[in-house]
């Protein structure tokens, strides 16, 4: 479930489409997280996760992003709440490592679907 505060209508629309793809690619056989979004200016970083327990999670993602920018960051936090759900170590590196391609996933399945 993700409940979405703030950010344009199309941000909002992205971030639908981003939660679901990436809840198919990361979660295939798991109950679906519940995520707070918030999209809104934040200082000093693009984005981040806390982990409030029980499968519940508060997103901050920066509203000024591109669309590019912002799907790479919507997926590199849905890969620390992967790594939060499967309880290992939250890794910036594995975060940044994985984030392109799951990106790259996701704008072709949005081209297929067209």
């Amino acid at each position: 479930m993700l409940y979405i505060q703030d950010g344009s209508k199309n941000q909002k629309k992205l971030s639908q489409q981003l939660f679901n793809f990436c809840c198919e690619d990361l979660f295939p056989n798991t109950k679906k997280p519940i995520i707070d979004l918030s999209i809104h200016s934040i200082e000093d970083a693009m984005a981040w996760t806390d982990y409030e327990g029980d499968g519940k999670f508060f997103i901050e993602i920066e509203s000024s992003l591109t669309q590019r920018q912002f799907i790479i960051t919507f997926c590199h936090e849905m890969i620390h709440v992967c790594q939060f759900l499967a309880g290992v170590e939250v890794s910036e590196v594995a975060a940044y490592e994985h984030e392109q391609d799951l990106a790259d996933r996701f704008e072709q399945s949005i081209v297929a679907k067209a």
